[in-house]
C-alpha cells in the first residue's frame, strides 16, 4: 500500500494531483538520499517516466541549486526513465542550465507547464467522478440522474464547479480551469480528512 504525505504548500498539491490525474504518476515514496518524493508513471506509449518533487524535511518545496541538480543527474544514470520532470520552489540559473543538458524537465511556480483545455477539461471530469462516486456512489449518467442539481437549482458545489468549467473552456480561460480543478482538489482533500476523522473516532 503507497503511502499518503501531506504536503504544505497548495500551489505543489494542485501541481502533483494535475500530473497524477492527467499522466497517471502514482506514489513511489521519499527518497531521503536526494531529499524528494517520487511519483512514477508506466504502462503507456511514454513509457516509463518520473516525477521528482524536491522537499525540505517540513515537506514544502525548496529551491534546486547547482548542487542539488547534479545530485539528481548523477542518481538518474543508474536508472532507466523515458522521461523525467523535476519540481521545485525554484530554479538557480545554472540549475536550470545543467537540466536542458540532461534533457530533464523542470517546473516551478514561475515556470508552469502549458496544459491543452482538453487536458485540463479531462483533468476535471476525472476528479468531477471520483468525488461524484465518493459523496453519491455513482457517476450521474445525465442530467435528470445528478442528485446535485435539481429542478433547475445547484445542491453540490460539485455539480456547480463542473458546470462552470464546462462553460470556462468555450471561452478558452485556463487560468479559470486552472482554478476549477483546484477547487475540486480542495473538496476532495476536506472529504478524506472528514473520513480520516470519523475512522479514528470509531
Amino acid at each position: 500500500m503507497k503511502m499518503e504525505i501531506e504536503l504544505k504548500s497548495d500551489w505543489l498539491v494542485n501541481q502533483i494531483e494535475l500530473m497524477k490525474t492527467i499522466h497517471g504518476y502514482k506514489i513511489e515514496g521519499i527518497n531521503e538520499e536526494i531529499g524528494s518524493i517520487d511519483y512514477i508513471a508506466s504502462g503507456d506509449d511514454h513509457g516509463k517516466r518520473l516525477l521528482r518533487v524536491i522537499i525540505d524535511p517540513q515537506l514544502k518545496a525548496m529551491k534546486a541549486d547547482m548542487k542539488k541538480t547534479t545530485k539528481i543527474v548523477e542518481s538518474l544514470e543508474k536508472e532507466d526513465y523515458d522521461e523525467v520532470v523535476i519540481i521545485a520552489e525554484e530554479f538557480t540559473e545554472s540549475a536550470k542550465t545543467r537540466l536542458r543538458e540532461n534533457n530533464i524537465n523542470y517546473i516551478s511556480p514561475n515556470t508552469k507547464p502549458r496544459y491543452s483545455l482538453f487536458e485540463l477539461m479531462v483533468a476535471i471530469q476525472r476528479q468531477t467522478h471520483e468525488l461524484c462516486k465518493a459523496k453519491c456512489g455513482k457517476v450521474p449518467t445525465s442530467e435528470r440522474d445528478c442528485k446535485g442539481y435539481q429542478e433547475g437549482e445547484y445542491t453540490c458545489q460539485v455539480r456547480r464547479i463542473s458546470d462552470n468549467a464546462d462553460f470556462h473552456a468555450e471561452r478558452r480561460w485556463q487560468w479559470l480551469m486552472m482554478k476549477d480543478f483546484s477547487t475540486l482538489v480542495k473538496i476532495r482533500k476536506e472529504m478524506n480528512a472528514r473520513d480520516t476523522e470519523e475512522i479514528r473516532e470509531c
